[in-house]
């Protein structure tokens, strides 16, 4: 028997196995379906909620770290850097800038 008429005759008898499978399938979850999602609805909800506060906290832990980095409450009082040490970082790196594109 060649190769092209046996996929032919495998696939003659597969096709129906496998349509009844589908069906049946098909059937056992219109069925059963409504009860596997009434039992599991409940834990999603769970998870939503548990992900939901998890996600509250992080943010509220970054605000936090972000205010303890800039050094204040962020509302425009007293900085950990003066604006001189500011200025005289920023002509810092203003001149390593320079000096690595004269080097290049």
């Amino acid at each position: 028997m060649s190769e092209g008429k046996q996929r032919g005759t495998a696939a003659k008898v597969l096709m129906p196995v496998a349509a009844t499978l589908a069906s049946a399938a098909a059937s056992y979850l219109a069925k059963k379906g409504p009860q596997y999602v009434e039992q599991l609805l409940p834990k999603v909800k769970d998870k939503a909620e548990s992900a939901t506060s998890g996600v509250g906290d992080v943010a509220h832990d970054l605000t936090e770290r972000a205010k303890s980095v800039v050094g204040g409450d962020g509302g425009g009082g007293e900085s950990s850097r003066s604006l001189d040490e500011l200025a005289k970082r920023r002509e810092e790196r203003a001149g390593h800038r320079a000096a690595r594109r004269k080097a290049s």
